[in-house]
């Protein structure tokens, strides 16, 4: 099987193309960045929006993976999310279906579906609160059109909730808050009592796999967590525990945090620099996002990594590639 997979240089796509290519997949990339690896055939280094980034491109495959995304909590506009996770995408779809690509995977998100304290299944409509969410569910419906126009179309999407591992890139909330609690930077705002759905690369990748090989004609959507759900304080307690520290007993109300967070959003925007206290970090942090992936399971998937395995395995990368320390004797 010959695969295009885009945003090759992403977090997610770097571990799954090596995936792919253990399988004897032909695997080739298109990113705006250079590939940092040698499972790819070849790699288009260009912007999706950019004409001759598609030219260039080997559309000649049997299955597109779209992962090439706009993500991010802060320093990034609501033009940059709909013309990254929308135009692009309709660009690709458009010169996918020209060149007779019938099977497609796409990475959607949680987020297009919104906040719960209940976990929500596939069925849950779309109620995205901000641009990212919003832009993908755009993206989504275009992957409905594609197969309501071709009935021989097969899509395949993804929604997966805080991707999460080793190799994590800075940007992202896990790596943030480990680094945070190592540096004694931490302080817990708000009670900790929302629900955080999470999903640890490895367990992502093997349902990824999972589902390419039960691909049906038509469009095909999967919620991706890894269970149970932790709340905010649990995530935070094992992150201390496993670094070999005492968890605190007290939290900043949201009340005094939030007037806090808003100054820090305010220089900011004045000084272009990314705070790590921002209120809508606050926010996000105090907000569940629970999300019920019993559909997977139900066809017979099994999660291979626990979440203990898997945050020990995350924290353990993260002091040995940040700080060359090891975990805490013991833990």
């Amino acid at each position: 099987m010959r695969i295009l997979v885009t945003g090759s240089s992403g977090y997610i796509a770097s571990s799954l193309i090596p995936a792919l290519s253990d399988r004897g997949y032909i695997v080739h990339g298109i990113d705006r960045e250079p590939y940092d690896g040698d499972a790819l055939t070849d790699v288009v280094t260009g912007d999706l929006l950019d004409p001759s980034t598609l030219e260039q491109a080997n559309l000649d495959v049997d299955c597109i993976c779209h992962l090439a995304a706009a993500k991010g909590d802060w320093g990034i506009s609501e033009e940059e999310y709909y013309r990254d996770n929308l135009e692009a995408t309709r660009r690709l779809v458009e010169a996918g279906k020209e060149a007779g690509v019938k099977d497609w995977v796409f990475y959607s998100t949680v987020s297009t579906l919104g906040p719960h304290h209940e976990p929500v299944d596939e069925e849950w409509g779309f109620n995205p609160i901000n641009p990212y969410g919003g832009s993908k569910v755009e993206a989504e419906k275009l992957f409905h059109k594609l197969a309501e126009e071709d009935p021989e179309t097969r899509v395949l999407i993804i929604r997966p909730s805080v991707v999460y591992g080793p190799g994590n890139p800075p940007s992202t909330n896990i790596y943030r808050l480990i680094d945070a609690i190592y540096n004694r930077r931490f302080a817990m705002v708000g009670p900790g009592e929302a629900i955080k759905s999470t999903s640890y690369i490895e367990n992502l990748l093997d349902a990824t796999l999972f589902l390419m090989d039960r691909m049906e004609r038509g469009v095909q959507t999967y919620i991706y967590v890894d269970e149970p759900a932790l709340t905010t304080g649990q995530l935070v307690e094992r992150i201390y525990k496993l670094l070999g520290r005492t968890p605190p007993l007290w939290h900043i109300p949201l009340s005094v945090a939030s007037p806090v967070a808003t100054v820090s959003d305010w220089a900011a925007d004045l000084t272009g620099i990314d705070f790590p206290i921002t209120a809508a970090r606050i926010e996000k942090f105090n907000r569940s996002t629970n999300f019920d992936a019993s559909k997977i399971r139900e066809e017979g998937f099994e999660q291979p990594v626990s979440n203990e395995e898997a945050l020990r395995t995350t924290v353990e990368w993260h002091l040995r590639h940040e700080y060359d320390a090891p975990l805490p004797v013991g833990v």
